[in-house]
């Protein structure tokens, strides 16, 4: 079993110095992770935090309320191993496309590419509920793997993002990366028995030393934005170092995780630009989300199709240049 370091905290790079956010992006190429900081204020991360229980309370009818820490268990939106929000409705939510508006973001994805056209993914987010109060809460570590398949995409064609809502360390728990495993990525071929982009990794593979290779609790603030690399061994993990719950302290989520990626529309292969864009554009309209995958059409688990359908009159030009990966006036 190999051995995580939860308690190191990461170097962080702040968004507003280029050459801080170069020397972060320098960090991403050679650790496979970086956390980029100042990318949301503490009142933007408030408001997003309302727009998540706003998510949560509509989808659950109601029964769901934030604050009745008892109601929280029945329609419970996300999966209980892995605390992933990826149905529902979640990909074209409020919450998901504030986020994903946010300037900075764009701003460093941009860098990242070296290019303004840029295509959002529809992804969903990630919730762990505060276990100290009901153990069922509990969410399950352990399940390294990567993102992207090494027979099919061995180079680097996607970099994942969480936009972290609350602060991440071993009282919380949150993102597990294996620094430098993006660098034997290909070494994984053995253990890719489909086309399938999840592949599971064996502590005792060859990429992990044979369980030698320490994996990293990743630290980061409210408001920080962590990105990795699809081809870097990764998995999530609940909190470690547990403080007894003091009486009558509030009930609250623990980690609030909303994932952005941005891709290049250059990296948009299996059909013609105007075709990807025309089904983007229908994704959106049926209430699609997708997966970390920008630059490909992969709809999410937990889908439903009986969810209302939405027009694109309710988004603004900056939104629509995310859809279909276009510059805009307003980009800079």
């Amino acid at each position: 079993m190999n051995q995580i370091d939860y308690t190191t905290t990461s170097p962080r790079f702040s968004v507003t110095n280029n050459k801080e956010l170069d020397e972060g992006l320098a960090y991403l190429n050679e650790h496979g992770y970086v956390v980029i900081s100042d990318v949301m204020s503490q009142d933007e991360v408030n408001m997003n935090k309302e727009l998540l229980w706003k998510f949560i309370e509509n989808v659950s009818n109601s029964t769901i309320k934030r604050d009745d820490p008892e109601t929280w268990s029945t329609q419970w939106p996300s999966f209980s191993s892995h605390g992933v929000i990826s149905g529902l409705g979640i990909g074209q939510s409020e919450l998901l496309w504030s986020v994903r508006s946010n300037r900075q973001v764009k701003n460093i994805f941009a860098r990242l590419w070296n290019t303004r056209q840029l295509l959002v993914s529809f992804d969903g987010c990630g919730v762990f509920r505060d276990w100290r109060y009901n153990s069922t809460w509990k969410t399950n570590g352990g399940w390294n793997h990567v993102d992207q398949n090494p027979k099919l995409k061995p180079d680097r064609c996607c970099i994942q993002g969480i936009v972290s809502l609350t602060d991440q360390n071993e009282r919380i728990g949150g993102l597990i990366v294996y620094p430098r495993t993006h660098l034997r990525f290909t070494e994984l071929c053995d253990v890719t028995k489909t086309s399938k982009d999840f592949v599971q990794v064996p502590s005792d593979h060859a990429i992990m030393d044979q369980g030698r290779t320490r994996g990293k609790l990743v630290h980061c603030r409210a408001g920080d934005l962590i990105l990795w690399d699809s081809r870097l061994v990764h998995c999530n993990s609940p909190a470690t170092a547990i403080e007894e719950r003091r009486p009558n302290e509030p009930v609250d989520l623990l980690r609030i995780a909303v994932y952005v990626s941005m891709g290049p529309t250059a990296f948009v292969h299996s059909q013609t630009l105007d075709e990807f864009r025309e089904k983007r554009k229908q994704m959106v309209e049926n209430n699609y989300t997708t997966t970390h995958w920008s630059t490909e059409l992969v709809v999410s688990l937990g889908n439903h199709t009986d969810l209302p359908k939405l027009s694109l009159d309710k988004f603004d030009a900056y939104q629509k240049a995310l859809i279909f990966g276009t510059n805009d006036e307003n980009d800079e």
